[in-house]
Parts: structure tokens; C-alpha cells; sequence
């Protein structure tokens, strides 16, 4: 996520509305259908994003979060039930934003968190058009 504008003390300000997470390796943080809103930051290790086709059947790892990312955003915003399931491949430690959290966040530091509110928009809009050209690919034999 990018907010080059923002400072240790900014980040420090958002981070006091989080709780740490650690999922071992081989462990789900978050399974298809569950419901939970919350999004999380990955500070260490890395998972795996996978979907079902509603079939019983999977489409396999659809992409990895590694430090850096930041995912859960659709489940924070909409309010529904979670639209992927996400496994540990190692070790991993992690940052967990509730709705309540972020509520939190804009009350005390509304400029910061209209910041964060359009950099997660950027996330949104990057994986809609991800997902629409993997789909593309894949309607017209493309490759995957």
C-alpha cells in the first residue's frame, strides 16, 4: 500500500488501532464464507489467496501476500463474508485493522485515515482490473 507522504508518527497513529496476529505455517487466517470484518497488514512470512468455484472445487492459489501487502479490504468495506480463504506457507505475523478500528482511526486522525481509505480504493481498483484480465486470459485461452 503507498502513502509515501506519511511519517513514523503517522503510521505509529494508525498502528495503535491494530492488534498483532501470528498464524503458524500449514494454519487458515481466513476461510471462504467466514465472516469478519477486518483487514490485515503483513508484517512477516507470507500466504496464500485461494478461491472456490462454488462447485466444491478450487481454483488453486490465485496470488501470495507477502511483508508488505495488505488484503481483507472487500470483507472491511462491504461488510459480507469473506470471498477468499488465506493460508500461512510459513510463519507469519500480522497486523489486524477491524471496522471498529479504522472507525477509531478516522474519529482521531480523520485526515490520515481519508489517506488510507484512498490508498486502499488504489488496492481495490489494482486487483478488479487483475482479476479482470486473468479472466480475460482465461476466457480466451490466453494462458493463466
Amino acid at each position: 500500500m503507498y502513502l509515501p507522504r506519511w511519517s513514523v508518527d503517522d503510521w505509529r497513529a494508525l498502528l495503535s488501532h491494530t492488534q498483532a496476529v501470528q498464524v503458524a505455517s500449514g494454519d487458515a487466517l481466513m476461510r471462504l464464507g467466514e465472516q469478519e470484518r477486518a483487514l490485515y497488514f503483513v508484517v512477516d512470512g507470507a500466504l496464500e489467496v485461494s478461491q472456490s468455484t462454488g462447485r466444491s472445487d478450487t481454483l488453486g492459489t490465485m496470488f501470495r501476500e507477502l511483508p508488505g501487502s495488505v488484503f481483507g479490504e472487500v470483507a472491511l468495506f462491504d461488510g459480507l463474508p469473506r470471498s477468499a480463504s488465506v493460508w500461512a506457507v510459513k510463519p507469519t505475523s500480522l497486523l489486524k485493522l477491524t471496522h471498529d478500528g479504522l472507525m477509531a482511526f478516522n474519529v482521531a486522525h480523520m485526515g490520515l485515515a481519508n489517506d488510507l481509505l484512498f490508498a486502499l480504493g488504489r488496492v481495490l481498483a489494482f486487483r478488479v482490473r487483475r482479476a479482470k484480465d486473468r479472466t480475460r486470459r482465461l476466457a480466451f485461452g490466453e494462458g493463466g
